[in-house]
């Protein structure tokens, strides 16, 4: 994927958005709280990770069958939201980059075994003559 891609992690400060192994977020208060972690790098000996903190938004919700005709709920800001879908689209992308690799390795193993049962059937077969 392309680095333009990710404009929102770009303005947050991650420089290198490949380098991002996983996230979590959650909910504290008024505040929602993202935690991006990247690789661990050879020599390193803990993993990096970043945390960041985006205020929530208040909005007044049209309520149809309470008695009060507003109610005060609160949203996730639209950064955040642009924070989130970058970074799942990164994670989708080493998923499937993952799922790719592992099915290659095990068509391989498997080619491996056909190879060496045939070269095994065809020495026996020598044998017998």
């Amino acid at each position: 994927m392309a680095i333009e891609q990710f404009e929102t992690l770009k303005e947050m400060g991650i420089d290198d958005v490949h380098d991002i192994e996983k996230y979590t977020s959650r909910i504290e208060g008024d505040m929602d709280i993202l935690k991006i972690y990247f690789r661990r790098h050879q020599g390193e000996w803990f993993a990096k990770s970043k945390k960041f903190k985006f205020k929530r938004v208040y909005k007044n919700v049209l309520v149809n069958d309470g008695l009060v005709p507003y109610r005060s709920t609160t949203e996730p800001s639209p950064f955040f939201l642009r924070a989130v879908a970058e970074l799942d689209a990164l994670v989708q992308e080493e998923v499937s980059t993952q799922n790719k690799k592992e099915q290659l390795l095990d068509e391989l193993e498997h080619l491996e075994k056909v190879v060496a049962r045939k070269i095994e059937d065809i020495r026996r077969q020598i044998d017998e003559m």
